[in-house]
């Protein structure tokens, strides 16, 4: 697969690994978890299906130590054992039960149990990250700008935010918090601690999809500054306007990537 693919899998397998986790709740209280979600980023991933008794698995195979078996339900639980024992564990047969040894094998599974919740499913996408090559030139930045310009100037607003938020990957940006209050727009920016425990947004890109507007504002937004904010706002509103606008944010977040002395997208 190209850069761009690759890029755009590892943003799709971040969504999917987020939105899962967010399903989980926090530890030690189970949920729902969200399967569908689970299982695409499952398809995506090393690890191989197996269905058991009443169990859908998932495995894969480590070189020299024993497997990671995920039991897809609403623990999320990956073991660390043989396909039998997390059967056996998860899923007993009366007969089975028969056994004092697997009884105790059944109450305490500490021993093979490796992760439950978010954190099956943070292991779960970084073994699928790390199978994709992340490594870029600088042609495939400037082929970004390109397409982005070309996506803004056919008022094609998907091909925009798609673009945008491959950028923002590159550059580690995040989407604006909610104190900025910038509706109906798209937006990423950089998110930095600021004085006496404050925190500040930008430099950003924003973009309005209603009117085709994209602009780059070059400050650091803090949640106390009201001026500063009232003039975002405005500007995300189309209201005030900035210096960089348009095809020349492209540029900016061009030049703002390939300044980073590394070509590769650390995971």
């Amino acid at each position: 697969m190209s850069f761009k693919e690759n890029l755009l899998r590892k943003i799709e397998l971040d969504r999917l690994a987020a939105r899962v986790a967010a399903s989980s709740g926090p530890a030690g209280v189970r949920h729902p978890v969200d399967k569908k979600a689970m299982r695409r980023l499952l398809e995506m991933s090393p690890y191989t299906y197996q269905h058991e008794r009443d169990l859908d698995l998932y495995v894969k195979e480590v070189a020299g130590e024993p497997p990671k078996i995920l039991v897809l339900d609403n623990e999320l639980p990956i073991f660390r054992s043989t396909v039998k024992d997390v059967v056996t564990r998860r899923s007993p047969l009366t007969l089975e039960l028969w056994s004092i040894r697997t009884i105790r094998r059944i109450l305490v599974d500490s021993d093979i149990k490796e992760s439950v919740g978010g954190e099956s499913v943070a292991t779960v996408a970084k073994d699928t990250i790390e199978l994709l090559d992340l490594t870029y030139t600088d042609k495939d930045i400037e082929r970004l700008a390109i397409e982005g310009m070309a996506w803004l100037e056919g008022r094609e607003a998907g091909g925009v935010e798609t673009t945008l938020a491959m950028f923002a990957e590159l550059l580690r940006y995040k989407k604006p918090p909610r104190y900025l209050g910038l509706e109906q727009t798209i937006c990423y920016g950089a998110p930095a601690a600021g004085p006496d425990k404050d925190e500040t947004f930008g430099p950003l890109a924003l973009y309005r999809p209603a009117t085709n507007i994209l602009v780059w504002f070059d400050k650091k937004t803090s949640r106390f500054d009201k001026e500063q904010l009232d003039f975002l706002r405005a500007v995300a509103a189309g209201q005030s306007t900035v210096q960089v606008f348009g095809d020349a944010v492209f540029r900016k977040l061009k030049t703002k990537v390939l300044e980073r002395p590394e070509r590769i997208l650390a995971v």
